[in-house]
């Protein structure tokens, strides 16, 4: 049994009908409640007596002046028709809301928490990442006898060790990480600018560890409706483009610094070039700069910034993936449409379960998607205009660059077990 403040009464839909739609504004055909009885609210069909833009803003704020915060509108496709509406797109109905199922759920404790625990443990499989890449610098023995698992014992320490200094290998690690951290900063920061010009609450990032990039990006949600679909558009790339820049430009400086000036070869780790086959277009740029002399070594010297702004790129890939709740999700429904945010999340499952986008990576990203990113964003107000000014050209230049990002190069011989099994760098 729904309380009186989880739905609408019928004295309100009678002044719905008459004092805020009316035969100026949206003349009234029909009132109904909605599909999802559990919300409480009603779908109001009828006809536009003016574009559907201005027509929303004037029942927006009629609601508003007539029952304050008590409900909510929203702008969706007519559940009854598929013609085209005779003001142009497709034909539309009012969904009215109480204001306690229309919000977003508000923010509760324990997600500050969550978010701290996950930040230490991001930070935990950044660092990880940046030994791991720094590990030619412990002692030759040691790393011998850490190849054996034969030898794992808890109680012994590892020849080599005694007496070694772990502070510079520890420092080794900070370029890598502070690259991996910086790029998800700069991600997060992107969004919150915009939103917050745009008077958008959006709640805790929880950050997503990752042992291979060191972080598969964030989980940030909405926590207040959103105008419509450029808003979230917008908020939505801001994101990865402030990642994709910033990791670019990591990228772009690594490389120079990998193949000559003053920096010393103590500065250098040492990468096997196979890996370089995880990624059809950075492996492509990387090999044209490093020169084919260098690829044809099993290892190529490169500078750790160049291991950084990888991770960032192929991060900021992942989550423009279009698919669910991720920012490429959101922009594509904001730009294209639900219809066909459910096509590209069919062919982007396909994608990652069949290990073609992201190798490696693909599987345990696409089990995060399925558990936390999945469903659409539904707390749009204007569900029906989409997201224009050149942003369907912005989004699926993204979308491509994402894709030559996560799909590998056609490996050869012996490089496919690396592709397949390896780590994606």
């Amino acid at each position: 049994m729904l309380r009186p403040e989880e739905s609408v009464n019928k004295d309100d839909i009678k002044i719905l009908k008459e004092q805020i739609f009316g035969p100026n504004v949206f003349w009234v055909t029909e009132t109904r409640a909605t599909d999802d009885i559990l919300d409480g609210g009603i779908v109001v069909r009828g006809n536009l007596r003016a574009p559907r833009d201005q027509v929303l803003e004037t029942v927006i704020k009629g609601v508003k002046q007539t029952f304050g915060d008590k409900y909510q509108v929203f702008l969706v496709p007519d559940p009854d028709s598929e013609e085209a509406d005779p003001k142009g797109g497709p034909r539309v109905a009012f969904q009215v809301l109480p204001n306690i199922v229309a919000q977003p759920k508000p923010i509760v404790r324990w997600q500050y928490a969550a978010a701290t625990v996950l930040f230490g443990l991001t930070l935990l499989s950044a660092t990880q990442l940046g030994l791991l890449a720094n590990v030619s610098k412990l002692p030759k023995e040691t790393i011998e006898w850490l190849a054996r698992p034969e030898n794992y014992d808890p109680d012994r320490t590892p020849p080599g060790l005694e007496g070694f200094d772990p502070v510079p290998f520890l420092l080794s690690s900070l370029p890598i990480t502070a690259s991996v951290m910086a790029t998800q900063f700069v991600h997060e920061l992107g969004h919150r600018m915009v939103a917050f010009r745009k008077k958008i609450k959006l709640g805790p990032s929880l950050f997503i560890p990752n042992s291979q990039i060191g972080t598969f990006g964030a989980v940030t949600q909405f926590k207040s409706l959103v105008k419509n679909n450029t808003d979230m558009f917008d908020v939505s790339f801001a994101g990865p483009a402030a990642a994709a820049a910033t990791s670019l430009a990591l990228f772009v400086v690594g490389l120079a610094w990998s193949t000559g000036g003053d920096i010393p070869k103590e500065a250098l780790v040492p990468v096997p070039t196979q890996l370089f086959q995880g990624s059809l277009l950075l492996g492509s740029i990387a090999n044209t700069v490093l020169g084919e002399s260098a690829m044809r070594n099993a290892n190529v010297l490169i500078h750790p910034l160049l291991i950084g702004g990888w991770c960032g790129l192929v991060a900021t890939a992942l989550n423009s993936l279009p698919v669910g709740s991720l920012d490429g999700g959101k922009m594509t429904q904001a730009a294209y449409g639900q219809s066909t945010l459910t096509i590209t999340s069919f062919f982007t499952y396909v994608g990652l379960g069949l290990g073609f986008l992201g190798s490696s990576l693909a599987l345990p990203f696409g089990l995060y998607v399925l558990i936390c990113q999945r469903t659409t964003e539904k707390y749009v107000q204007d569900k029906i205009t989409p997201a224009a000014g050149g942003r369907q050209t912005a989004l699926a230049v993204l979308i491509i660059a994402s894709i030559l990002i996560l799909l590998p190069m056609l490996p050869s011989g012996t490089d496919a077990a690396a592709v397949n099994n390896g780590t994606f760098l």
